[in-house]
């Protein structure tokens, strides 16, 4: 088909080592420095197998299987040197996910090498030293789910106030957020292409659409349901809504077992009645904007031409075709003011009736000599000219067919392009400009390029280079939105300019980015935290458990507790600060002494005489520089002054980062303090008693250090909120 563009070729030609692996591991090893090393057959056979599985079995895509899976395995096997596939073990997994993490500053590739240990080596049995995975020592990729050792993260994985948010990292910056906000929703876009990518952002940020089920939205995507009663009725006869609106999409992350993952899965999510006015407002734009670029496309795909407008015989003026070929309107001279006056004018009028009226203008212009052909127009047909003459694949022809020559001066007025001759030549020579006809596999048949939302033109260097306007309705190529075409607007490539870049209100908002999935994260977590129900954001996502769910929810502890509903009458009994302690014990957040008491009194004795206990004893949250306290200092002060690490049943460990550092800085100075203790000369009862309570203290602190955040570190110690007896015993 002219015009038709080739899907991207891999060719399973490269059986060696990697190079990137081998220069990397020469510093280490200069015997390693040398050629490229062909893999043993073990090696090649594994890479073939893995190859034919992903494809045949797997049915992912060539993309995919170059970049997850062999690239991965040609790392593991150069840093294996002579090891077989099957002797490896998980030493050797983890010096290449080492070495490739160092390969990309993004660490991916890292992952993948880890990945494979799980997904290839364990799953086939392939390791006589398997399982692998489980003891790959990757925090990055197996955090694992004990909270032991969480005081040896990096603060920004802990949350150190009521307030912190759990994974804040997965979530947009709050500036980068609302200038994200300010730019989509009030600026005006200088182009056609950031008109489409404030669309699509305002889309994502309404519906939590991952990047690709935003790109790829077909137009066709207003679905409405009725709701009635048994009976018939509407349902607002009954205090219900009569009309929902859900949004038709193709949703990623559904493939069943066995299924391609390139085949799209239709699914349809509900849209909140505040955001209908609003979406269809946004998506009707996108439509009627793009509505030319779906008509030429159609027309192509129909025809199997790439300027089906024109017979395949016919002789068109070549200066008529800039248009079609460029994208700009403009194939006469205008100055600066006449170029702005058109370019609103055009951008205003969305049925493209304005980019007729000024083709006629230039027309007429031109044949009675008001204006003459651009330099753009002249600089471009001139070389159009030079290289179809050198192929000998296209030729500029006077009005009778006849051939120009290479050396015959044209007349521009005279000079014409037989439009199958140009076609056969942009076929050959203008693949990268060719438009996107090739349809998508659907679970149930396909969907033809043009009937998705957001086409654009594609390599419209008029308007996204030069500042320009893009004659949509002549453009004979259209692009179909990819996931490129907003992970740049967000800035998440350096190779591309960003909307904040473009747009940013000041120096630092031009420097600000957003990765795509958080606006995704930011709206599971909003759903979460206005108490919408896990089932029904799981539904909303098109999620197949409620798990899944649960990895986008990012709630501070404080929203955690707010989301804990207990009766009125109880909060109001218990006070502020109760009421906190008693939203902690129903999660499982604290333990200690007095949560023991509570759950006995509470099981032997019912709920309102433990809610009475906890009224008198836990009447606040108490934070101390190493950990939390609930015990009561209503009635008196802590009796041991604060001692807790002589064994007190109260001290609960924290999961303030700054109360562990806390606690490694007073590790640090007990060991000092026992160290000077031991090296005096003096033997005396004092010295003794110096020692054992330096050792003492140190034991607990150590104690606290390997304590579960929100548990006691002492359960079974002394409960020193009670005097002591004359005998040593607690009252």
């Amino acid at each position: 088909m002219v015009g038709g563009v080739v899907t991207p070729a891999h060719h399973l030609n490269h059986l060696g080592c990697d190079d990137a692996t081998l220069k990397a591991l020469a510093g280490q090893a200069p015997e390693l420095s040398g050629g490229v090393r062909v893999l043993s057959d073990g090696w090649q056979n594994l890479i073939k197998a893995a190859v034919i599985e992903q494809l045949l079995v797997r049915k992912n895509s060539t993309g995919h299987v170059v970049n997850c899976v062999i690239r991965p395995l040609r790392v593991l096997a150069t840093v294996a040197r002579d090891k077989e596939p099957w002797e490896i073990n998980s030493d050797d997994i983890a010096a290449a996910v080492k070495v490739a993490a160092g390969l990309q500053s993004c660490g991916v590739l890292g992952d993948r090498v880890a990945a494979l240990a799980k997904i290839l080596f364990d799953q086939n049995h392939l390791a006589d030293a398997g399982p692998i995975y489980a003891v790959v020592a990757s925090a990055r990729l197996n955090p694992g789910k004990s909270r032991r050792a969480k005081f040896l993260k990096s603060a920004e994985t802990i949350r150190s106030s009521l307030e912190e948010r759990k994974r804040s990292e997965r979530l947009p910056s709050q500036r980068a957020f609302w200038e994200l906000i300010r730019i989509v929703m009030t600026e005006e876009p200088r182009s056609l292409v950031d008109e489409l990518r404030f669309a699509a952002i305002r889309l994502m940020i309404v519906t939590g659409f991952r990047i690709g089920e935003a790109t790829r939205l077909p137009s066709d995507w207003l679905r409405r349901r009725s709701h009635v009663s048994p009976s018939g009725a509407p349902a607002s006869a009954f205090g219900g809504v009569d009309s929902t609106m859900m949004i038709r999409h193709f949703a990623e992350k559904q493939n069943t077992d066995g299924g391609s993952s390139l085949t799209l899965s239709e699914a349809t999510a509900f849209v909140p009645r505040m955001f209908e006015d609003f979406l269809q407002e946004t998506l009707g734009r996108v439509n009627a904007i793009t509505e030319p670029l779906r008509k030429t496309l159609r027309a192509q795909v129909e025809s199997g031409r790439l300027l089906p407008s024109f017979g395949a015989t016919q002789l068109v003026p070549m200066l008529h075709l800039y248009p079609y070929l460029s994208g700009s309107p403009y194939w006469t001279e205008f100055d600066e003011k006449e170029r702005e006056s058109w370019r609103s004018t055009c951008r205003a009028d969305v049925s493209g009736g304005q980019f007729d009226r000024l083709f006629e203008l230039q027309v007429a212009d031109f044949a009675s000599g008001k204006r003459s052909i651009s330099n753009a127009a002249y600089v471009y047909f001139n070389r159009m000219r030079a290289a179809g003459l050198k192929e000998g694949a296209l030729y500029v022809r006077r009005e009778d067919g006849s051939e120009y020559g290479a050396t015959d001066r044209i007349r521009w007025q005279l000079a014409f392009f037989r439009i199958g001759e140009l076609e056969e030549y942009l076929k050959d020579g203008k693949r990268t400009k060719a438009s996107d006809v090739e349809p998508l596999r659907l679970e149930g048949g396909l969907i033809q390029t043009w009937d998705l939302m957001f086409l654009h033109p594609k390599r419209s260097l008029a308007e996204e280079r030069n500042e320009g306007i893009c004659d949509i309705t002549r453009y004979a190529s259209v692009n179909r939105p990819s996931p490129d075409f907003l992970t740049a607007a967000l800035g998440e490539s350096d190779q591309f300019e960003s909307i904040f870049q473009r747009y940013g209100a000041t120096v630092e908002d031009r420097s600000l980015v957003i990765r795509s999935h958080m606006l995704r994260h930011l709206l599971n977590n909003e759903l979460y935290r206005l108490g919408v129900a896990d089932t029904i954001i799981t539904k909303q996502f098109n999620r197949r458990s409620v798990t899944q769910s649960y990895q986008y929810d990012h709630r501070s502890l404080a929203e955690d507790l707010n989301a804990i509903e207990i009766p009125e009458e109880v909060e109001y009994a218990l006070g502020e600060k109760t009421s906190t302690v008693y939203k902690m014990i129903r999660a499982n957040k604290s333990s200690g002494p007095i949560v023991d008491d509570f759950r006995r009194i509470q099981a032997d004795e019912g709920e309102e005489a433990a809610l009475t206990f906890l009224r008198a004893e836990a009447d606040g949250f108490h934070a101390t520089p190493y950990g939390t306290c609930v015990s009561s200092f209503t009635v008196s002060p802590c009796p041991k002054h604060l001692q807790c690490f002589a064994g007190c049943r109260h001290l609960t460990s924290s999961q303030d980062p700054v109360a562990h550092a806390n606690l490694r800085k007073l590790e640090i100075k007990l060991v000092a303090a026992v160290d000077d203790i031991e090296e005096r000369g003096i033997r005396n009862v004092g010295w003794q008693n110096q020692l054992d309570h330096a050792r003492s203290t140190l034991q607990g602190v150590r104690s606290l250090l390997a304590t579960e955040p929100g548990r006691a570190a002492f359960p079974d110690g002394k409960d020193y909120s009670k005097p002591e007896a004359t005998d040593g015993s607690q009252k």
